[in-house]
């Protein structure tokens, strides 16, 4: 069975970042996990521009060969229409509503508010678009567009496709939360992915570890000892463990993987 994923920003970036003393990427072998089909936002490709000049590159390449499908407005727009014709512009409207819900209740009214009073019925998808690109511009940078733009492919993905979206996405607790907030996701993190890794493709602690000491590597660059994990109880709390400590209990067989990509030690 296909699995159908979701790459965001922030994780691409690090899982770039991320990589082996040969310079083999972390985010390549994710690539490689079978049977999935990768997909993002245009605007993961602007913002990545922000980042660093590696990781754009890569991702455009991945594009280019097909590897990962990227998503336009436009295009968006064209696949809604297959389901609900010429109300495709209200539809985006609505999901990119409930993508500014996910993080907070005036997002919407305060950047796209002006999306509630055009009539639909009279509107071109062109001038719809041209509005749109304009609103887009308004949000600046670091307001989370990215995500919210990956919110709205992820509604659209869930409708086309019916099926279970992963969201590999930040580690960032308000991302994952907004994820989650929609049916049928299930998040991956920067940290769950190591357990993706050793539970579909067989990695062992010897294949992970030259991108564990990459990543202890960040860390301790911005840091960063403790990584948060759940407890093994019932009660939704999180301790704080050393983060080689984490990644080798990984691999020791010791967390379950949580629907928020957060994982719990075993019961």
């Amino acid at each position: 069975m296909k699995k159908y994923a979701l790459l965001d920003t922030d994780f691409i970036s690090k899982t770039h970042s991320i990589q082996s003393a040969n310079g083999n990427y972390l985010i390549n072998h994710i690539m490689e996990l079978p049977k999935y089909n990768f997909f993002c936002h245009s605007q993961i490709v602007t913002e990545l521009n922000r980042y660093n000049s590696d990781a754009p590159v890569w991702l455009q390449e991945k594009i280019k060969i097909g590897k990962i499908k990227s998503y336009t407005d436009e295009s968006i727009l064209e696949s809604l229409a297959l389901v609900r014709g010429p109300l495709a512009c209200a539809t985006y409207t609505q999901m990119l509503k409930m993508a500014c819900d996910a993080f907070s209740s005036n997002y919407f009214s305060e950047h796209y508010g002006v999306l509630e009073d055009v009539n639909y019925m009279s509107m071109s998808k062109e001038e719809y678009l041209r509005i749109l690109q304009q609103l887009d511009i308004e949000v600046g940078k670091k307001n989370n567009l990215g995500e919210i733009k990956s919110f709205v492919l992820l509604q659209v993905l869930t409708v086309m496709l019916g099926e279970q979206i992963y969201v590999f996405c930040s580690d960032d607790k308000n991302a994952r939360s907004g994820a989650t907030s929609f049916e049928n996701i299930r998040c991956i993190s920067l940290l769950s992915v190591f357990s993706r890794l050793k539970e579909e493709m067989s990695w062992t602690i010897a294949e992970a570890e030259p991108y564990i000491e990459s990543l202890m590597s960040f860390c301790q660059k911005h840091n960063q000892t403790t990584f948060r994990v759940m407890e093994a109880s019932d009660v939704k709390r999180c301790q704080r463990v050393p983060c080689k400590q984490v990644l080798q209990e990984i691999f020791d067989g010791k967390f379950v993987e949580l629907k928020n990509g957060m994982l719990r030690y075993k019961q």
